[in-house]
């Protein structure tokens, strides 16, 4: 176990960074902060996070799956792991609309009740979500610290766009115990992936769902819309990371 913590050291300060995002950011959430200029940048990093580094891994990915299961030929030789992406981004959309329908339908008789169910609902998909994360974190030994560093500010954006959405979504309930929640999911990740070592086509099918995951979470929450986007900011954000990431 030590041996294992000292090679992930710079892992653990991802994870501890994580963690910290979900604690404080309601304290990044100044009034004079232009909230749609930092969304639309935000969303700018996470697609070009997603398309040129998430994406192309995809590759090895699928060439991980083909050499665990023997496949020379035909649809699951070619497309398996972009199924897997497929899957979490349909799965994120569902989720969304669920959550969507039964509060409309449970806010008719009781809106408290309404509400606090909403909350646990996407309160439960975040968590699930986090703990795939903080999996992924661990088990992946990252061998340049240029790398996690591009890595941590790519999810450390988005968890801090979702966690001022979930804030403007659920208020009071989400900043005294969804933050905590989230938190704990996150460690709970690490944790797991410290005692648990899953088979390595496992983890990358983990990786492809979380990349549907995540483009459902930039397209419908994070691209700007309308009047409510900048796309001053959004091309600020494309434009210096695309860059960066090229350099990875």
């Amino acid at each position: 176990m030590i041996a294992i913590l000292e090679n992930n050291w710079m892992n653990l300060l991802v994870i501890a960074g994580f963690i910290f995002i979900h604690l404080s950011s309601k304290y990044f959430l100044l009034e004079k902060l232009n909230i749609h200029f930092m969304m639309s940048f935000a969303a700018g990093v996470g697609v070009s996070y997603a398309i040129i580094h998430l994406l192309p891994q995809l590759a090895y990915s699928q060439s991980v799956l083909i050499d665990q299961f023997g496949w020379d030929s035909g649809v699951r030789h070619t497309h398996s792991i972009y199924a897997i992406v497929l899957l979490g981004l349909v799965a994120s959309h569902v989720v969304y609309k669920l959550d969507e329908r039964n509060f409309s339908i449970v806010e008719k008789k009781d809106l408290a009740s309404a509400e606090l169910a909403y909350f646990w609902s996407d309160i439960s998909f975040y968590m699930a979500y986090n703990l795939m994360i903080g999996y992924l974190v661990i088990a992946n030994t990252f061998s340049e610290h240029f790398y996690i560093a591009t890595y941590f500010v790519a999810f450390g954006l988005h968890f801090l766009m979702n966690d001022w959405t979930l804030s403007h979504d659920h208020g009071k309930l989400y900043n005294n115990i969804g933050r905590y929640m989230l938190s704990l999911s996150i460690f709970a990740g690490a944790v797991l992936s410290l005692v648990v070592q899953l088979p390595y086509f496992i983890v990358v099918s983990i990786e492809a769902f979380i990349t549907g995951a995540l483009l459902m979470n930039i397209i419908k929450f994070e691209l700007p819309d309308g009047n409510e986007g900048s796309i001053k900011s959004f091309l600020i954000g494309t434009i210096c990371s695309s860059v960066l990431f090229l350099f990875i």
